[in-house]
């Protein structure tokens, strides 16, 4: 009867000052129990004395142990990790006999200032038993859960007694199965609480017509609702003061800042049931979270995670975590570019949210729940046994956590199976916030959960879902890169999907940081892993599984995916460098572009650009460096965002994101007057007497206008086909079937970045072919300047019935003329194909268009040069010279007008610019082109410029 029901956790303040400080080791009516305690450690319950339960505690023998702690990590007992199998028989719910016990007494002194006292435990490992002055008060489960009993009739003035019982293993153990170090004992705060008839606070924002309103629902234990005074305070400022008459209230908030984990704003609602006190202040955001077009959004704005999973684990102190490690660690996570964090299997200590709902990161809340070793045909969340469980344990984290705004998704466990109890424990969490969203990986069904999850999906299987047609729950990697030891690798190809697929939101590497425990040893300190206190059961070294070492050193894989999250892209085309803010949320508007050019280790150049405010998601104008003009030896050009003033975490001066890429110099340049021009159809970009033009319905170069000739004589664009070979013929009903051209084009978004002599066009656009699925997701960026034009194209393959490989990868120019002769630098005379070309030495060379291609007695494909740097296509009728170049060497091919042979009767020709093409093989009776030879559909990118 003296636990209390699940609630919020709240404290009183004696003045409004020290309630708005928020820090709860000061407030007056709080009484901590930590520290010292005596103690005694037995290996069963079973033995306990008698006078532990006649509270005959003086004739007792005592040893001391530190409150919070684990007893194994203070020498009574012996840690064990685990990942899945439990280290006593799995028999749920019976314990073995031998069952380490650890009893707990010590006194406190306490006089009486409110109404009512509540001593709260924030965290016990597994199961205790508390007396208060010799009287039973109850007991408690959930080792990660807050518990919390009413003592008020059971302390006296003056010294109290309390003593307590902690059982390493109880039933409830075989719930709590989390890939963890099996570590017991009272290892969060234990606290005496004075409290009024304030029993529960539960703000809920609310976004209704434009407006933010937050409704107050408040529990009172009288039987009748005592009027309370409420002031919102944003910072130090009251906003709102009101009498609150009624337990539900709602209240407008007139232009309410919104939290998100980029700009944290936060208020205060300071409670008092007398304007005298005492006071319980209570923080909380403006944030909706809510399902928008199939994706989760944050207000209003699709989220993407970038996130990691973390268990609480300090090396030395196991889960008994103190504020300041806390607040370190979660602020290196933050300042790592992280954005979110599952916390990974349970509700972490309260002062964590606190941090989050501060600094600004989202939290996937999880329940204290997993079943991993017991995941049978019995499993528990199938068995009506555990049912009022599973719920319970759903609850009292909801309640606990109600009021963090940090908290965007309400998490019901891990690798638990699926079932009815899980269902109710879903309906339960509804019932107390219907606007919450819920996660559960093992519900592959989505029954109740707002989202599909997986663990350590393949990339390619992540395409295949996200393109599927229909409406589908957006997809959340909950686990994914497991990172153990050197690795993980494919960060950046994981964060291209990420940012490629709407349906597609990101995802938490497994896992922050390893939890070996640490050792001192005469040459220093060593981690050791399972199996090092000769646990007869163990899972060895999965407990070092982390992005940083358990001193929380990054890795060089940490090192990496920050680099791969960082909140800024850069793009470059020579000197001209666009950047492009990934932020969601945030406008920042005092940065500054730092550049370092270096040719052969040395440094030739640098400067600093400042970045014009810039607003999240956008691009920033045209930066120009000032650098030499010529080419340069093996140069590469380094590029950082530094801040100008601190930004929330960030001090001033910090590198936001950094990139470098390769540098092929500056040509001497005429001076370029560069103009946009907008119609609905179309986007018209002019530079001098030239000009591209961009059809806006499929985002492909529709007109290239060279000193006033036309070029083209229909859309430029990305083709995967060609002209079939007779080494093709077996093949040949593959391709058909994969329907590789005609292809059809669409754009889905386009920005542009301009400065006076120079303007970027940053395009999306989808390819897909006709009657199949899959497709090919396309990335290009347009450069116009007195050079030319630039075209930096990056693409990504997909949808379930994709081809394994294609002939060829590259854009067709339908010219307005055949070409008359065509004079490159790389791989000649004749033909090359990556199979076949030793016969063909790089060198300068010319042909005519009859002298292009060889005139095989079977037409087909012919033609391909190889390794080309630059070339020129002189068109006849015109004599407009086309001047091709590449950042890298290319293929170049001419040939008919719909890709026929030059030999055919056509009235012009297309110009062939390709990433790749495949080799020739031998298969009309032979063996395929060896696998180095072919093109597969991987991800693909390539430049290359066309000077005018």
């Amino acid at each position: 009867m003296n636990k209390l029901q699940p609630r919020v956790r709240f404290f009183n303040y004696s003045s409004v000052k020290a309630a708005l400080g928020y820090d709860d080791t000061t407030a007056t009516y709080t009484h901590s129990l930590n520290g010292d305690w005596q103690f005694q450690y037995l290996a069963s319950p079973l033995d306990i004395p008698d006078e532990f339960f006649t509270a005959a505690y003086d004739k007792m023998q005592w040893s001391t142990i530190q409150v919070p702690g684990h007893m194994e990590l203070q020498g009574y007992g012996e840690p064990n990790y685990t990942n899945l199998d439990f280290p006593i028989p799995a028999d749920p719910p019976e314990v073995p006999s031998k069952n380490p016990t650890g009893l707990y007494y010590r006194t406190f002194d306490y006089q009486r200032q409110l109404d009512r006292q509540i001593l709260r435990f924030d965290g016990v490992d597994s199961f205790f038993k508390v007396w208060v002055n010799g009287q039973s008060l109850g007991d408690g489960h959930g080792s990660r859960l807050m518990t919390e009993f009413d003592v008020t009739d059971l302390l006296v003035e003056g010294e109290n007694t309390i003593a307590i019982e902690v059982d390493k293993w109880s039933k409830y153990s075989f719930l709590e199965d989390q890939d963890q170090w099996w570590l017991s004992g009272i290892f969060r705060d234990v606290t005496l609480l004075d409290e009024t008839a304030l029993n529960d606070i539960q703000i809920t924002p609310v976004f209704k017509d434009d407006q933010w309103q937050a409704r107050i629902v408040l529990g009172e234990t009288g039987d009748h609702f005592a009027p309370v005074h409420a002031t919102i305070f944003d910072g130090e400022t009251a906003i709102i003061n009101t009498t609150l008459t009624d337990p539900e209230t709602m209240i407008d908030v007139p232009d309410a800042k919104e939290w998100n984990d980029e700009e944290p704003n936060l208020y205060t609602l300071v409670l008092s049931l007398s304007e005298d006190g005492p006071f319980v202040p209570m923080r909380f955001g403006f944030r909706r979270i809510e399902m928008l077009d199939d994706q989760i959004c944050l207000n209003g704005v699709p989220i993407l995670i970038n996130g990691v999973n973390r268990h609480e684990f300090d090396p030395r102190r196991g889960r008994a975590l103190t504020r300041e490690y806390i607040r370190s660690e979660v602020t290196q996570i933050k300042s790592l570019h992280i954005n979110a964090i599952r916390t990974s299997h349970y509700p972490d200590a309260p002062y964590f949210y606190d941090v989050c709902d501060e600094i600004g990161l989202m939290v996937f809340d999880e329940c204290d729940l997993e079943t991993h070793g017991v995941n049978g045909i019995d499993a528990p969340c199938k068995d009506p046994y555990w049912k009022e469980e599973f719920v319970e344990r759903g609850q009292r984290m909801v309640h606990r956590d109600f009021d963090h705004p940090s908290i965007i998704v309400w998490s019901l466990g891990n690798e638990s199976n699926f079932g009815p109890n899980f269902v109710a424990m879903a309906n339960a969490i509804r019932a107390i916030d219907p606007s919450g969203m819920i996660h559960y990986e093992p519900d592959q069904e989505t029954v109740v959960t707002d989202m599909y999850s997986t663990m350590y999906t393949a990339i390619d299987e992540l395409e295949k879902r996200a393109t599927r047609y229909g409406h589908i729950k957006p997809h959340i990697l909950c686990e994914y890169d497991h990172a153990m030891g050197a690795g993980p690798g494919s960060l950046q190809d994981y964060q291209d999907v990420f940012r490629l697929y709407p349906g597609l939101q990101g995802g938490f590497i497994w896992e922050w940081k390893d939890h070996g425990i640490a050792q001192d040893t005469p040459t220093g300190t060593k981690y050791v892993w399972g199996g090092a206190f000769n646990e007869p059961v163990n899972d060895g070294i999965f407990c070092i599984d982390g992005l940083a070492r358990p001193d929380r050193v990054p890795s060089p894989g940490l090192v990496e995916f920050s680099r791969v999250i960082q909140p800024f892209a850069f793009f470059v085309a020579q000197n001209h460098v666009v950047v492009r803010s990934l932020y969601h949320y945030r406008t920042l508007t005092d940065l500054t572009l730092r550049w370092t050019l270096v040719s052969a280790g040395v440094e030739v150049a640098s400067g600093n650009e400042p970045i014009a405010a810039l607003a999240a998601g956008r691009l920033s104008h045209v930066l120009t460096l000032a650098v030499p003009a010529g080419s340069l030896e093996d140069a590469q050009l380094t590029l950082s965002v530094v801040t100008n003033e601190a930004v929330g975490i960030f001090e001033k001066g910090s590198v936001l994101a950094f990139d470098q890429v390769a540098y092929h110099g500056v040509p001497a340049q005429t001076p370029a007057d560069v103009k946009v021009s907008f119609s609905p159809s179309k986007l018209v970009l002019t530079c001098n007497d030239s000009e591209v033009r961009v059809d806006l319905g499929t985002g492909n170069v529709a007109q290239l206008n060279l000193h006033g000739t036309s070029v083209l004589r229909d859309e430029m664009a990305l083709n995967v086909d060609r002209m079939p070979i007779c080494n093709d013929w077996k093949i040949m009903d593959d391709r058909k079937q994969d329907h590789l051209a005609p292809l059809s084009y669409r754009l889905e978004h386009f920005a542009i970045a301009k400065s006076e002599d120079t303007v970027m066009v940053l395009l999306q656009q989808r390819v897909k072919p006709l009657v199949r699925q899959w497709g090919i997701e396309l990335e290009t960026m347009l450069w116009i300047s007195a050079s030319g034009l630039s075209v930096q194209t990056r693409g990504w393959f997909d949808g379930e019935d994709q081809p394994t490989e294609v002939p060829r990868i590259g854009y067709d120019l339908p010219l307005t003329a055949p070409a008359e002769k065509i004079s490159w630098y790389g791989n000649g005379p004749t033909e090359a194909y990556p199979d076949s070309y030793l016969s063909c030495p790089i060198g300068s060379y010319e042909r005519s268009r009859a002298e292009w291609g060889f005139d095989y007695v079977v037409p087909q494909e012919a033609g391909n040069r190889m390794g080309v740097r630059r070339a020129s296509v002189t068109l006849a009728q015109t004599q407009t010279a086309l001047q091709v170049t590449g950042a890298e060497p290319l293929n170049l091919n001419v040939v008919g007008a719909g890709g026929v042979t030059l030999q055919a009767e056509t009235q012009t020709d297309d110009l062939r610019i390709d990433a790749k093409v495949a080799g020739l093989g031998s298969n009309a009776c032979g063996p395929l082109p060896l696998e180095r030879y072919r093109v597969y559909t991987a991800p693909f990118d390539y430049a290359f410029m066309l000077h005018f």
